[in-house]
């Protein structure tokens, strides 16, 4: 699979172009990571509506606005307290380092990933807030159409 690499707003991202490619990327590697969120907060991937609508997405590469991007709430407020992971302050701990490594080493990242219908953030939190600490205005993104 081709992934150029893209600057847009002062930021590097590798990129797929292909929609093809976007929709085999999304439907296996991050399909793997999805399900074992899934089964980490005790739901069953088989039973998820995220997942089960998944193969049936049309996927894009876009240039977009990162103020029109939402945030789940669902995800933003997560808690697990037997494990004692509270997502919002994992993020903003992994935000933090990422930022200061593409200050730092102009790190490549990959674009976030957004539903089309409502412009949700789906994957990319750590990669959204990051760029937001960095006052950049727009971004790259994988969108999802049904």
């Amino acid at each position: 699979m081709k992934t150029p690499i893209r600057r847009l707003d002062g930021i590097s991202y590798w990129v797929i172009e292909d929609p093809d490619g976007i929709y085999d990327f999304i439907n296996t590697e991050l399909r793997r990571e999805w399900e074992e969120d899934a089964r980490s907060e005790g739901r069953d991937p088989k039973e998820d509506a995220w997942l089960k609508a998944l193969p049936k997405r049309r996927w894009t590469l876009e240039k977009t606005r990162i103020d029109l991007i939402g945030l789940d709430p669902r995800i933003m407020n997560y808690v697990d307290v037997e494990r004692g992971y509270v997502f919002q302050e994992s993020l903003t701990k992994r935000s933090q380092e990422l930022k200061e490594t593409i200050e730092k080493f102009a790190s490549v990242i990959w674009p976030v990933i957004a539903k089309k219908e409502d412009f949700m953030l789906v994957d990319g939190y750590c990669r959204y807030t990051a760029l937001k600490a960095l006052h950049v205005s727009k971004t790259y993104a994988y969108v999802g159409s049904l």
